[in-house]
């Protein structure tokens, strides 16, 4: 049996139920890329914290105030709560305004090894690859062969010139190939038009074929006239001649409307400034078209047909 001593009494219960302690965790090891990307980014951290304490305008103990091209400033909106006067003896005086300076961030990059002069009266040599172009222009000009003169006409005393290759006195079209030639869109308007009328041929015959071997003005004529013993025209299914009568009262009535649409259309104003009556212009102007076309067609239409329904 075993005895125990308590020296301390700063027992808890509390601290009976501890947490497991953790394993400890194996050391990753960070890749380069790693530690680059770490070290830009806190350069830049960097970098835009100063910028964002920096001001926009800072003055220094001469008094001078330097311009920087920061965001930030000082009483910005409301301005200064109390605005320092100059004292009566220092107006006007001699270099006592405000002075202003540019902030100066221009850094000149760190060139490589920069070849020596060279020395006084001493020409350098040109790399071979740079070509002279002035040599090479003036070799060109050399061989180029000259242009030959157009040739020219004089047709007055004095001397005047013209030139001959335009003025009809050189036979200049016989030449070509072409001439004497049918052009080449005249053959091909030629097949497209032979084309066109073989398919009405083709189109025809087959109307003719539906038609019971006749033309087809001789089956429009044949609808036309009358095929009864009396002399009446031929009777459709579902459908009525219209006799003379009916007829003449509906010729007189659209004669009638025609008048009257024609008087309100003549007596428009003038002046068309307006989108209203712009639009009331267009519909008189159709209705007058489609009443004429109605009364032509009754006057020109020996049979008409009405729907018994």
């Amino acid at each position: 049996m075993s005895l125990v001593y308590i020296t301390h009494h700063n027992e808890n219960i509390f601290n009976l139920e501890r947490e497991p302690e953790k394993p400890q965790e194996a050391s990753l090891e960070v890749h380069a890329t790693s530690k680059k990307a770490a070290k830009f980014s806190k350069g830049l951290r960097d970098r835009l914290s100063m910028e964002y304490k920096k001001h926009s305008m800072i003055t220094l103990k001469d008094g001078m105030r330097l311009l920087t091209d920061a965001k930030k400033s000082y009483h910005r909106t409301m301005g200064c709560a109390n605005v320092p006067l100059n004292p009566p003896c220092a107006y006007l005086r001699k270099n006592q305004g405000v002075k202003w300076r540019r902030e100066n961030l221009h850094v000149c990059p760190k060139g490589g090894h920069m070849p020596p002069l060279p020395e006084m009266g001493k020409k350098e040599k040109k790399a071979d690859m740079v070509p002279n172009f002035v040599l090479r222009n003036i070799r060109c000009a050399r061989s180029t062969v000259r242009c030959p003169p157009p040739p020219r006409y004089v047709d007055t005393p004095v001397g005047t010139r013209q030139n001959l290759l335009n003025s009809g006195m050189v036979p200049q079209f016989v030449c070509r190939k072409d001439f004497g030639k049918v052009p080449v869109y005249i053959e091909k308007t030629k097949k497209m038009l032979k084309q066109m009328h073989g398919v009405c041929c083709k189109e025809q015959a087959r109307l003719m074929e539906l038609c019971g071997g006749m033309k087809l003005s001789e089956s429009m004529e044949a609808l036309t006239k009358p095929t009864r013993a009396d002399g009446a025209p031929p009777e459709m299914p579902g459908m009525r001649v219209m006799d003379q009568a009916e007829r003449n009262d509906i010729l007189v009535g659209l004669r009638a409307h025609l008048n009257e649409m024609t008087k309100s259309y003549q007596s428009m104003s003038l002046l068309i400034d307006s989108e209203n009556k712009r639009q009331r212009k267009g519909k008189l102007e159709s209705d007058l078209r489609q009443l004429e076309q109605d009364i032509l067609l009754l006057e020109t239409s020996p049979i008409i047909y009405v729907s018994l329904y």
